[in-house]
């Protein structure tokens, strides 16, 4: 394992400890009260434990890289912050991640995570679709109710946060449109799906960024590169998601199975590069099969041959490699050297090369 592996096993670490620190095990009545005020009647700490706390750490305890509270901390301390003075705030872009995982899965009707049941499967879609709203907003009141920053950074991080948690919105709709077949793929440009992924998946990495660059208190400026870095490693994260779900041996981050964005109908990079450059036959077959939502693994080894005919896995990886490399070129003239720095250049390798 080398060095950066290490650093972001360890730094795992420590965001799991950080975690258990607002996110209990059990609930109690001093526990609620620390995130809501006193009770007017009298809370149920009982009813919490079991349907909130219970199955947000069966979907925490599955695994994760936790590289986006890593980015959080990289982004302070490249400009010039003691990391470990804000590392509760950056547990807050992956308590938001893990929400719209559930979400995802819900509205996929996906059985399993990480080669698990998904939580809606294992606790119940009622349980499961309240508990991704209260993360969406949970993890904020570390920073809301935090006595070491100022008014105005609360309220540049709570606007940065609304943005994005809006835009996270905007990009699973439109997600669902189009693998619900309520959009003619036809329509579907290379720029509408960087969009798409931008928001969808970009911006929790997007708001990673903007979130340690405010609290670092930089200028607008930074914050806006940040922000386009962040999103820039998303978009390629994503890409890289796509082609190791239908890549036979490997696992995504996402499901767990090879081919589960076949049986979605799921509109990839790959999808549109098929349909940009395959024969009419190739298209055609390709967008029926995407439109039969299809488990037969015969079907789905079908459609992946087709995308391996044209080489749209070796041409999304290069548009991956395209964008990160654009957008480093600016964070690399904006920050100095440094071991942050550094570090923040191996994630982005790290993630767009992997292979899990």
């Amino acid at each position: 394992m080398d060095s950066f592996e290490e650093y972001l096993k360890e730094n795992s670490k420590i965001v799991n400890q950080e975690l258990e620190t607002y996110l209990k095990k059990k609930s109690s009545s001093r526990y609620i009260e620390s995130l809501l005020g006193r009770s007017s009647y009298e809370y149920d700490p009982e009813a919490m434990t079991k349907s909130i706390l219970e199955p947000a750490w069966y979907l925490l305890d599955l695994g994760g890289k936790r590289w986006r509270p890593a980015l959080t901390m990289l982004t302070l301390e490249a400009l010039g912050k003691d990391p470990k003075e804000y590392i509760e705030f950056s547990i807050i872009p992956e308590v938001i991640h893990n929400a719209t995982l559930i979400h995802d899965d819900i509205e996929d009707n996906s059985p399993k995570r990480r080669n698990a049941d998904a939580l809606h499967v294992k606790f119940g879609i009622d349980i499961a679709t309240n508990l991704g709203d209260f993360m969406y907003f949970f993890p904020m009141v570390a920073l809301i109710d935090s006595p070491k920053l100022t008014i105005d950074k609360k309220n540049r991080a709570v606007s940065i946060y609304v943005k994005n948690m809006t835009r996270v919105s905007l990009g699973q709709a439109i997600d669902i449109a189009w693998h619900g077949g309520l959009v003619d793929p036809k329509t579907i440009t290379e720029e509408k799906y960087l969009q798409m992924a931008h928001d969808k998946t970009g911006v929790l990495s997007r708001f990673a960024c903007e979130l340690g660059s405010a609290l670092a208190g930089a200028d607008d400026k930074t914050v806006d590169i940040m922000g386009r870095f962040g999103a820039t490693i998303g978009i390629a994260f994503q890409i890289q998601d796509d082609i190791l779900n239908i890549t036979e041996g490997k696992l995504s981050e996402g499901k767990g199975g090879v081919g589960d964005d076949i049986s979605e109908g799921k509109i990839t990079l790959m999808v549109l590069h098929v349909m940009k450059e395959a024969s009419e036959a190739d298209k055609s077959r390709l967008a029926e099969i995407l439109k039969m939502h299809t488990k037969d693994h015969v079907l789905i080894k079908e459609a992946i041959m087709i995308i391996d005919k044209y080489g749209s896995k070796e041409y999304s990886s290069k548009i991956a490699e395209k964008l990160i490399k654009k957008a480093w070129e600016d964070v690399d003239k904006l920050l100095p050297e440094s071991t942050a720095k550094d570090r923040m250049k191996q994630l982005v390798d790290f993630l767009v090369h992997r292979s899990i």
